[in-house]
Parts: structure tokens; C-alpha cells; sequence
């Protein structure tokens, strides 16, 4: 397994208990660019996470190794967002406690990846 995947499959790990810490506080009702209802949200996470761990069963995905790298990169961003997010507001939001296991995921990997 390749360092790309292995820290492809760690990030969706990370994502699969940031999804739960998500849905389990409130995340549809709180974010900032948009409500919408439980359902919306629980359906677009099933879809969403479904999509990544296809990619990271079938290993002859189309473009596989830059949808890998793609993911990681948006976890990272992820990340940055729910930090951002919660010292704009002060306080807890949804999401806050796993968010920086991403960014620290993306910087190990980057760190190793370069080194």
C-alpha cells in the first residue's frame, strides 16, 4: 500500500467519525452557508462517503491516485473551515472536535510525502 493510500484511508476514517460527530450535533442546522433538514444532510453523507469508500475498495477507480490526493486535500480544507468557523464564533460547533485530526492527517502526509 502506498503512502497516498494509506493516509487516504486514515483520512476516511477520520471522516467517516467527523460525519458522525456532524450529524449527531446538529451540523444542518448550524452551518453558516446553509440550513437544511436532518434528512438532507444524513442522505448527502451516505452519498458522500459511499462515493470515497468505493474509491478506496476497487482499486482500478478511474483516476484513483488523484482522487485520493483530491480527498485529502479537501478533508485538510475541511479542517481549516471547522477551525476557522468555531473561532469566528467563540465557541463549540459541529464538527470542531474531529476537524483537526484532518489538518494534522494532511501535514503528516504532506511532511512525509515531500521528505
Amino acid at each position: 500500500m502506498s503512502l497516498l493510500e494509506q493516509f487516504f484511508a486514515i483520512s476516511l476514517l477520520v471522516q467517516i467519525a467527523h460525519s458522525i460527530e456532524e450529524l449527531s450535533t446538529g451540523f444542518h442546522k448550524k452551518w453558516y452557508v446553509l440550513k437544511m433538514p436532518f434528512w438532507v444532510f444524513l442522505a448527502f453523507e451516505v452519498v458522500f462517503e459511499s462515493f470515497w469508500i468505493t474509491v478506496w475498495l476497487l482499486q482500478d477507480f478511474p483516476s484513483r491516485p488523484l482522487l485520493q490526493a483530491f480527498f485529502l486535500a479537501v478533508m485538510f480544507a475541511n479542517g481549516i473551515q471547522h477551525v476557522v468557523w468555531a473561532g469566528n464564533v467563540k465557541k463549540y460547533v459541529p464538527g470542531l472536535i474531529t476537524a483537526p485530526v484532518h489538518i494534522i492527517v494532511f501535514l503528516v502526509f504532506y511532511f512525509k510525502a515531500i521528505f
